[in-house]
């Protein structure tokens, strides 16, 4: 039974929970003020009433004031869970994310937030328009910064990691992604905000992974709010979420890897070792250019995964921990990559050498630009795009590069849990349901591997001659 005492112009509210493994009594509290008006009778009256509802939420889980709206719990739930648990590349995309949402629902007290108002947020995030990509436009005529690097605007893009055409459209003050801008503010030696101004562009709908990604984000805050005690259940687990569309991963095979690694030997030599490099290891991208020369070893030929390589806006480039625990990995890769490697230090320590005190890297990583600086990671995801795009090879991404090397992998028969160990996923399942198309791709060869034993298996016998039928004709 709960037991009100009163503390000034209020009253403390306290429910037995029973008792905790010490064997002492474990109580749950709420601080009830009563409106001003009430008189002595309807004071008593509702004081009855919030014991009897304080029991109730003590009884389910619920010991906290729901009526704290959701954009508050939010960012209670950043403060206290998210920012010293999560990624800080997870964190940043969910507080993007909860720009948008809190002018949804963040006005929503927690206990009153319904299946309704998810599903509604849900829809009109697929209707059209509702597409938001930051773009950077430049806020006066780059042509003189860049004229004065006394370089062409050939070797400029290429020093930025940047495609000429995107130079270009910079400089003309069109709009460019954020990534670029950063890297063209770095190569002129100044800040990205600086140089550019943020623009936000409406485009088309927003895909269905998308519109679960913002789910997401609602159904972890809504999980710790059941958890901390500020209401009873989550009302996300019951949303309308789209349907994801069959998605096989993309890779390439083996005549378009070898076009692919024999048309790169006309590329600046950062690319080329990146790509190559990458293509031969199923390196995530962040693991790739988080690689340290320390991490490499020429004798054993093996590489240590310890690090990653990510962008935020705001922090820049920065290391942090591998994915998850599996990520952490020792690869024996193949000898022709570390002769790759080798040419690349080579051209490496030239740059070094004329940077001087200029250059840029303090950590001794393997995949730096031309001054040492790191390298940002959608860069490297631009300049692959464009490479593919030229090039006339099929239509991948750098990730595709991972699952190109998975697929190598299991074409070969080695075993799923190998691969699974090599690629650093956390289950053996993961690989398996990614990579399901290329394992039944791979049965169906496999089945015919005993096929060189058909001679002996239903050796061939003397067919009958074949006679032809007499006429039945009148």
């Amino acid at each position: 039974m709960a037991t009100a005492r009163k503390r000034g112009d209020s009253y403390q509210i306290a429910v037995s929970c029973g008792y905790d493994v010490n064997g002492r009594q474990s109580r749950q509290y709420f601080t009830w003020t009563p409106p001003a008006g009430m008189t002595a009778k309807q004071e008593a009256k509702e004081l009855e009433r919030q014991k009897v509802l304080f029991e109730e939420r003590a009884n389910a889980g619920v010991t906290k004031d729901g009526s704290i709206r959701f954009q508050a719990f939010s960012e209670t739930w950043l403060k206290e869970y998210a920012e010293l648990e999560l990624k800080a590349k997870t964190v940043d995309g969910y507080r993007r994310r909860l720009l948008r949402i809190n002018q949804a629902i963040g006005h929503i007290k927690l206990k009153d937030l319904r299946v309704g108002h998810l599903n509604s947020f849900y829809a009109n995030l697929r209707e059209e328009g509702m597409r938001e990509d930051d773009k950077f436009c430049a806020k006066a005529d780059l042509s003189p910064a860049v004229k004065a690097q006394a370089e062409t605007l050939t070797a400029f893009a290429q020093r930025a990691g940047v495609s000429l055409a995107t130079l270009k459209q910079a400089m003309q003050r069109s709009n460019i992604n954020p990534e670029s801008a950063a890297a063209i503010a770095a190569a002129l030696g100044r800040k990205r905000a600086e140089l550019f101004t943020e623009q936000h562009v409406h485009g088309e709908t927003l895909s269905s992974s998308s519109v679960r990604s913002f789910h997401r984000v609602i159904s972890s805050i809504l999980t710790k709010a059941v958890k901390w005690g500020y209401i009873a259940y989550n009302p996300a687990v019951n949303a309308e979420l789209p349907k994801m569309p069959a998605h096989k991963a993309a890779y390439l095979d083996e005549a378009d890897i070898r076009r692919m690694l024999e048309l790169l030997q006309e590329e600046p030599i950062k690319y080329r070792a990146m790509i190559g490099v990458d293509v031969m290891s199923g390196l995530r991208r962040g693991e790739l250019l988080g690689l340290r020369w320390c991490d490499v070893d020429f004798v054993s030929e093996t590489v240590s995964v310890v690090q990653t390589s990510s962008y935020v806006k705001g922090k820049g480039v920065f290391i942090d921990t591998p994915k998850n625990r599996t990520s952490d990995r020792v690869l024996k890769l193949s000898r022709s990559v570390f002769i790759l490697l080798r040419e690349y230090k080579d051209w490496q320590d030239a740059q070094r050498d004329a940077c001087g005190d200029f250059w840029k890297d303090k950590d001794g990583r393997v995949f730096t630009g031309d001054d040492g600086a790191p390298v940002f990671p959608d860069v490297l995801t631009k300049w692959f795009a464009a490479f593919v795009k030229r090039s006339g090879l099929p239509h991948v991404t750098i990730h595709s590069l991972r699952h190109t090397y998975a697929s190598i992998l299991i074409a070969q028969g080695t075993p799923l849990i190998v691969v699974s160990s090599r690629m650093g996923h956390a289950q053996a399942s993961t690989t398996a349901n990614i990579y399901a198309h290329i394992i039944k791709s791979a049965d169906e060869k496999a089945s015919q591997v005993t096929e060189m034993f058909a001679d002996s298996l239903v050796p061939e016998k003397p067919q009958p001659a074949f006679k032809r039928k007499k006429s039945t004709s009148a």
